[in-house]
């Protein structure tokens, strides 16, 4: 029995962004409260915990990284499950910050400089669409998830035109090369290159391909139950 792996990979672990942009701005009645604690474990893999302490789910946001000596912040990071893959078997990711809940991360920091000893929830989405914090961020996080939205409906397209023409593992691989970059995308070259058996099992290719149709529109459900932000982001 021929056994193939099917590859769904979520979005590469956020990388820090930096921007010295400032435009606060609260955009929500609730004024959001977290409490946020770093912890530098023996190991050397230092990481930090948000608890979210307001009334509301926090489904996103922008975690800001700073050193108390320095006057800028040292980095920040956009976290938001929806959008990095969260359902994809074999690799689920915690889901949205609910009331009295914590979220623990691995700390982005800047190799050679000083750790970073304070984090801030600088921009957020919470679960009934209103945003609060810096624009920029908003701006980003709101950006993330309509490239994702985008891209999960073109492969699902993408797919479901190649089951029903009965495409072969070279006419997918064909289809895909003019696609966007990003992980949808890579997951599925990934899983035909790991498969060179495809070749001649046309049934294992239409399991293959029917199993990532599966996972994408599932997570593509996902981002389109999330609520919209009801304010308007681009005006401070």
């Amino acid at each position: 029995m021929k056994i193939f792996r099917v590859i769904a990979l979520p979005v590469l672990t956020p990388s820090l962004l930096f921007s010295s942009a400032v435009c606060a701005q609260s955009r929500t009645a609730e004024q959001p409260k977290f409490r946020t604690e770093i912890q530098a474990p023996s190991d050397g893999s230092p990481k930090f915990t948000v608890t979210n302490l307001s009334r509301k789910t926090l489904t996103a946001g922008t975690f800001q990284f700073s050193v108390s000596s320095e006057a800028k912040p040292q980095g920040a990071m956009n976290w938001d499950p929806i959008v990095q893959g969260r359902g994809q078997p074999g690799r689920e990711r915690p889901g949205p910050i609910e009331p009295g809940a914590s979220l623990t991360m691995y700390l982005p920091h800047v190799v050679g400089a000083p750790l970073p000893d304070k984090v801030e929830v600088v921009a957020g989405i919470w679960e009934d669409g209103e945003t609060f914090g810096q624009e920029v961020w908003l701006k980003t996080l709101l950006a993330q998830r309509a490239s994702v939205t985008s891209d999960y409906e073109q492969a699902i397209s993408l797919l479901q035109r190649g089951l029903e023409e009965n495409w072969t593992r070279s006419q997918y691989l064909e289809a895909i090369s003019s696609k966007p970059n990003s992980f949808i995308f890579y997951s599925i070259r990934s899983t035909l290159e790991a498969n060179h058996n495809l070749d001649e099992k046309p049934r294992h290719l239409q399991v293959a391909i029917k199993s990532l149709l599966e996972h994408f529109t599932k997570n593509l459900a996902l981002l389109r139950q999330a609520k919209s932000p009801v304010n308007d982001t681009t005006s401070h």
